[in-house]
């Protein structure tokens, strides 16, 4: 975050995600159980996005230790809202309900959501600099 507007509205947040242990992916035994899981990725993400720069996003740079933890997080929602055959669109509107109020000034924070609001909670895309580029033939 770069402003302190930024940083009241992530207070919530903040305090949510440190209040009790967070969810765990594989305990779920409901794909409503696994709402709360991707709540507290998606607050805990935008947590340790506040201030880093855009390279860590799209793969310039190496992932903090906290970062590369919550994509394996994401990972592990993801399998597991598989196992459990969840409808994946339904389980996202379901989280995106719940962290619709998240804001930021900050770009990183700002792109992230959008990621989210568009459809994905959970493992995010791989970086930009990993995917392939289009060749013309």
């Amino acid at each position: 975050m770069r402003g302190p507007a930024a940083a009241v509205l992530l207070t919530v947040a903040t305090v949510v995600s440190c209040t009790s242990d967070p969810p765990v992916p594989m305990a779920a035994e409901t794909c409503d159980d696994l709402v709360p899981v991707g709540v507290s990725f998606v607050e805990r993400m935008v947590t340790e996005l506040q201030g880093q720069p855009l390279e860590v996003v799209v793969g310039d740079a190496p992932l903090p230790e906290s970062i590369a933890e919550l994509r394996t997080l994401g990972r592990d929602l993801d399998e597991r809202a598989s196992r459990l055959a969840c409808d994946v669109q339904d389980l996202n509107a379901k989280i995106n309900a719940a962290v619709s109020d998240l804001a930021s000034d900050d770009l990183v924070v700002e792109l992230f959501l959008d990621i989210v609001r568009g459809g994905v909670v959970g493992e995010l895309p791989p970086p930009v600099a990993t995917v392939a580029p289009v060749t013309e033939e």
